[in-house]
């Protein structure tokens, strides 16, 4: 391949993305960042802010017999049209058909809108996953250039996986400590159905104390004898009083009581006792499913003090989604496990201790175009209870996740219209099939924590030939170089049929 200039372009930057997180396309900036220095290696990269730089760089490296490229870090309805240097959108998908001009009214007739002529104005496609792949090429024909090639992500937690291999498998203590964040924790909000009562609309009628008589008794369920596991219960003064476990540095606070309203941001110290899972999203993206994880882990571990879930949650109106949360969770006490939420924004080195201070990472989503989040505590070594469906089905197995059973043509609207008519499909979650991979996941790592350690390192091999850099610097190359190729002197972006891998 000729030498090449690498052009970067993502409408988020690193000044804006703390201020658009939980944005739409916020996450393509990260995308971005996990390509940039592995392109490096294939030519020379230059990040642009304005998409109209790159025709002048397109110019001069034409003159001087280089070969030039754009990549979009985009969807494909937002990826810069009409320039003369080649243009690829890089992009994730999570639905199994593309969009089409007449689908939505709120579209206004823009014919970006019609991702297939879109694709036919540019020089070729990189989806993140096979499944989005599969998308393009039904609607553009099997010889479209379109690639399938997952961000890189493993060499960037080659020190974080050191770090968790060198720790015993659920360590006894420990403390995540976290700077300005918003945490609630579902110990201390005093959860009672009766807090969902608004006493302005209440009838008066008094509850009587054998009010719950009235219900029907629990079911005993053949599975519900997994908890014959021996278990640690915690200290009964854990939570009230965790200095015991470690001491606080100057300026740290305990999670403190929140109830309805959102905690102020505070520098916090957190122990995490007993088994700890994980999950991160944006509560307002319907896809991510939060509330049947919810439920499920609830009701997994209703009796069991020493399992926690931390949900680090992303978005904008962060007070409507802590009240949604509290709402489903007052629905679902009395339980004794523990439910931590982190709103808003934690930098990357809080990040990284959060992956250090989870056993398991959860995904409930009905579809997704990558799960980068997934990917990441993957890469780590933090196995996963997880569907395998869209995007997850390029990565997730049985040897490194406790698969949750889903089946796909659930109609749905598409994310970016008018939320109106059903437009394609996604997936429906098998809800007791998730409930009983975190029960099967706990009884693991409690009882046999050699197979933990062994599906620990099945992670980190999987993901070493899925997403590190030699696997994806191969398939990038290769692509690059049929792009170049088929570009007569860089003149036009319409690329002649050829094969995609």
């Amino acid at each position: 391949m000729r030498q090449m200039r690498i052009l970067l372009y993502c409408n988020t930057t690193q000044e804006s993305i703390n201020s658009r997180l939980g944005t739409p396309d916020y996450s393509y900036w990260y995308v971005l960042d996990a390509f940039r220095a592995l392109l490096g290696r294939l030519g020379t990269v230059e990040c642009i802010d304005d998409p109209t730089l790159a025709d002048p760089i397109w110019r001069t490296c034409r003159d001087n017999g280089e070969s030039c490229v754009l990549l979009s870090f985009a969807p494909p309805h937002k990826t810069p049209l009409g320039l003369e240097c080649p243009t690829i959108p890089v992009f994730a998908w999570e639905y199994p058909n593309l969009p089409r001009l007449g689908d939505e009214l709120s579209w206004l007739q823009d014919p970006r809108n019609d991702w297939a002529d879109v694709f036919r104005q540019v020089a070729g496609a990189i989806p993140l996953s096979r499944h989005t792949r599969r998308a393009v090429l039904d609607a553009l024909g099997e010889d479209y250039p379109a690639t399938a090639i997952p961000t890189p992500s493993w060499h960037r937690y080659a020190d974080l996986r050191q770090r968790i291999a060198a720790r015993a498998p659920l360590p006894e203590h420990r403390v995540l400590r976290l700077r300005q964040a918003r945490v609630v924790d579902s110990h201390l909000l005093g959860l009672n159905a009766d807090g969902m009562i608004n006493p302005d609309h209440d009838d008066g009628t008094p509850f009587a104390a054998d009010d719950d008589q009235l219900l029907p008794p629990k079911p005993v369920m053949a599975e519900d004898r997994w908890y014959d596991v021996p278990r640690r219960s915690l200290p009964a003064d854990a939570i009230a009083s965790p200095a015991s476990l470690q001491d606080a540095l100057p300026g740290e606070n305990d999670p403190v009581p929140s109830g309805w309203a959102l905690p102020p941001p505070l520098d916090i110290r957190m122990p995490l006792e007993g088994v700890v899972y994980t999950s991160v999203l944006t509560p307002s993206d319907g896809r991510k499913n939060w509330e049947d994880m919810l439920t499920a882990f609830a009701w997994a571990f209703r009796d069991v003090e020493d399992a926690v879930l931390v949900l680090k949650l992303g978005g904008v109106n962060l007070e409507k989604r802590h009240h949604e949360m509290v709402a489903l969770l007052s629905k679902l006490a009395p339980f004794r496990c523990r439910i931590v939420a982190i709103h808003g924004y934690i930098d990357a080195g809080n990040y990284e201790d959060l992956i250090a201070a989870s056993d398991f990472y959860v995904n409930a989503s009905r579809c997704e175009g990558l799960c980068m989040p997934l990917l990441e505590y993957l890469c780590a070594g933090i196995p996963a209870i997880a569907p395998d469906h869209t995007a997850m089905a390029d990565y997730i197995d049985g040897e490194l996740a406790f698969v949750v059973a889903s089946s796909d043509g659930e109609p749905t609207v598409w994310p970016h219209g008018d939320y109106t008519f059903n437009r394609t499909t996604r997936h429906r979650i098998d809800w007791h099939s998730l409930m009983l991979g975190l029960r099967a996941s706990y009884v693991m790592a409690k009882a046999r924590p050699e197979e933990y350690v062994d599906m620990s390192a099945r992670a980190v091999a999987k993901m070493h030939d899925y997403c590190g850099d030699e696997a994806v610097e191969r398939q990038l190359s290769g692509f690059l170089a049929r792009i170049a190729e088929a570009i007569v002197d860089g003149k036009s972006n319409a690329v002649p049929a050829t094969t995609a891998s």
